[in-house]
């Protein structure tokens, strides 16, 4: 039965024809692209309601066995606080929506952090917001108008989301069945973290005119409570050090990656780096600088090993410059790393396993670069 009604001139109603999509992609995909407000922030939050950028339509996921594409998400966003958004599109008469694709939700919640890095995530949204006419930090001002935005810090937020699950997994559809709520609503009062939410972009049919009407289901109020305890007591920062750092090093790596970051943290301290600990709130780090880059920051190494060279920040003067260019010339030369073609602005990152077992040339490097360069006043 419709349960949307025209109101004619006469004070009578007259129903609208309910509409059934046939077409996945037309009918769901291309209409969410071109409307992500149908994702209803404010029935999500509503004293401060969700605002959406668009990451990627069909998210690429890499099979972890070979690192080839193998599957894609309909849509990745994030919101304004910098948390991951994945929605899938299904039709009702998919039967998919209410197995194989919870899975697969869900396994892309407790594995994104493996899939995707900050500057893949960057590069696509800066894709996206090219495809709109816009730039990047344009497309984020409208994130956002009310503050400032750093887009490397944004973009950090984003991947520390993923890191600690901090996610909401969405499914669009034009009618859900029941089974599909069930789980939904389960799912969504068991985890602290994640949202699991169902939207129903029910379709009508008036005067040649397609209606949508977005409908948030599985937030309840008790559901709403269990994200309230969590959101309140994560923002705390930590404060990491040496015992702290590789504590959470062994915990998540394999001896052979403990060492390699254990030999390469002893190697920049007897070359005479400035060491930071870093303060990230789940996963630790340390930061090295030395007088030759102008005492900017020149690597970052994370307790889940990866590793971070912070070509952006190497700038201000012209030896600096110089610094970080020859950096460059030396990680693709001698260690066979990709670098950005924008490297001047990046803050490229490698998992351990494309650096661990160089090590001995990372520090090679550094040696070459230390002696090459004169100390600066930046």
């Amino acid at each position: 039965m419709s349960t949307a009604y025209v109101v004619e001139n006469d004070g009578s109603t007259k129903p609208m024809e309910r509409v059934r999509c046939k077409n996945e992609e037309r009918e769901l995909q291309l209409i969410l692209e071109k409307n992500p407000d149908l994702l209803p922030g404010n029935q999500i939050n509503p004293e401060d309601p969700r605002r959406w950028l668009q990451i990627a339509r069909e998210m690429p996921v890499p099979d972890p066995n070979t690192g080839t594409d193998r599957w894609s998400i309909d849509f990745f966003f994030v919101d304004q606080s910098a948390m991951p958004t994945f929605v899938e599109c299904k039709r009702f008469e998919d039967t998919r929506s209410r197995r194989e694709v919870i899975g697969q939700m869900l396994e892309y919640a407790a594995n994104g952090h493996y899939y995707w890095d900050k500057e893949m995530i960057r590069d696509l949204a800066e894709k996206s917001a090219k495809d709109n006419g816009l730039s990047l930090e344009e497309s984020l001002h409208k994130l956002q108008p009310d503050q400032e935005i750093a887009v490397d810090s944004f973009f950090e937020q984003v991947e520390d989301s993923l890191r600690e699950g901090q996610v909401r997994l969405v499914f669009f559809l034009e009618d859900a069945p029941m089974e599909l709520k069930s789980v939904v609503d389960f799912l969504n009062k068991q985890l602290e973290r994640s949202e699991v939410l169902l939207v129903e972009a029910r379709q009508y049919r008036h005067d040649n005119m397609t209606i949508v009407v977005p409908m948030l289901f599985g937030y309840t109020e008790e559901a709403r409570q269990v994200k309230r305890t969590v959101t309140v007591s994560k923002g705390t920062k930590k404060q990491w050090d040496y015992d702290s750092f590789f504590a959470d090093a062994h915990a998540q790596l394999p001896e052979k990656s403990v060492s390699a970051i254990k030999k390469l943290f002893e190697e920049c301290k007897s070359l005479s780096g400035e060491i930071v600990w870093g303060t990230g709130k789940t996963v630790g780090s340390f930061l090295v600088r030395w007088p030759q880059s102008g005492h900017r920051t020149v690597l970052t190494v994370f307790s889940h090993g990866r590793l971070e060279i912070y070509f952006g920040a190497l700038k201000g003067n012209e030896l600096v410059e110089s610094f970080r260019d020859r950096l460059k010339d030396l990680v693709i030369g001698k260690l066979g790393l990709t670098v950005p073609d924008d490297y001047q602005n990046r803050y490229p990152t490698y998992r351990i396993t494309e650096w661990e077992t160089k090590v001995d040339i990372i520090i090679q490097i550094l040696k070459e670069l230390l002696s090459e360069f004169q100390e600066t006043n930046g």
